[in-house]
């Protein structure tokens, strides 16, 4: 999937700084190492963007992360429209397959997020 490289979709979609969409959004790229799936560094090493814009600034990523979480739930959910006999089959397939997301959703919460606050502007090396 090609998506452009000066829209905000694809800072989201490849975890990028927003500003320059060179550096990345996270130190480490797994996000199933629970220990770092969230660690930032505190500036982006291309541009100089400062991720920590503001003391609790990424709680407002949770805001953005609901409605990702809302329609993933209602999804997984259609399957028992057809057969409401396998409920708790299709509600243990749905919890594992949201425990098993949630940190791609937290991540992509983030940079949603920050991507409506910061705005692309090409580096330029000097």
């Amino acid at each position: 999937m090609f998506i452009k490289k000066d829209t905000k979709l694809y800072s989201i979609v490849h975890l990028k700084c927003p500003k320059c969409h060179e550096g990345n959004l996270f130190l480490e790229s797994n996000p199933w190492n629970f220990k770092t799936m969230l660690d930032m560094p505190d500036k982006c090493k291309t541009c100089g963007q400062d991720f920590r814009i503001e003391p609790g600034f990424y709680t407002g990523a949770l805001w953005v992360n609901y409605p990702l979480v809302i329609i993933s739930a209602l999804l997984l959910m259609v399957p028992t429209v057809f057969y409401p006999d396998f409920l708790i089959l299709n509600l243990s397939i749905m919890v594992i397959v949201m425990l098993s997301l949630q940190p791609i959703f937290m991540r992509y919460g983030r940079a949603m997020w920050i991507n409506i606050f910061v705005h692309y502007k090409p580096y330029k090396i000097k």
